[in-house]
């Protein structure tokens, strides 16, 4: 601010504004500071501007910051430390660990197939087996061979 005059009201005004802001005038101090703003124009406007940018940073000033915002820093901090000390699993736990799973859950199937193919093949061929000998009984003519396997059940 520019100064317009050399009023001893004036200078004695910018002198004291903190301590007016403050209250930290004497009742004598802070009647003469009124008096001398009531009458001067130039030191309402100075008076009024530095009170509304006193305003404004003792807003700033007054807001709270978060107060979980100091244990969530240390804590980041920390880890990041301990990490740091550590060897990283990021790979094993990012790519093995599905690597593995995928391989275990593709073995599974593989087996699973090669046994049905097993029991299959073994039924196949014990119908095979069964088709076979009565290929051969109704080749020979035996009649005997024929009814051999009914009256053995029928007798046991």
């Amino acid at each position: 601010m520019r100064k317009t005059t050399d009023n001893p009201g004036c200078t004695f005004i910018r002198e004291n504004l903190f301590s007016y802001q403050e209250n930290t005038l004497s009742s004598e101090n802070h009647q003469l500071f009124e008096d001398h703003v009531r009458k001067c124009s130039d030191c309402v406007q100075f008076v009024n501007k530095f009170l509304q940018i006193s305003n404004i940073f003792e807003a700033k000033r007054v807001e709270e910051p978060n107060p979980f915002i100091h244990t969530r820093t240390i804590l980041k901090i920390e880890s990041a430390l301990e990490r740091g000390n550590k060897p990283s699993f990021a790979f094993s736990k990012k790519i093995l660990q599905p690597l593995m799973l995928s391989t275990g859950i593709l073995m599974a199937v593989v087996i699973g197939f090669a046994l049905g193919k097993q029991v299959d093949s073994a039924r196949s061929m014990n119908l095979s087996r069964q088709n076979d000998i009565q290929f051969m009984k109704s080749d020979l003519y035996f009649t005997d061979f024929m009814d051999e396997d009914n009256t053995y059940f029928a007798n046991h």
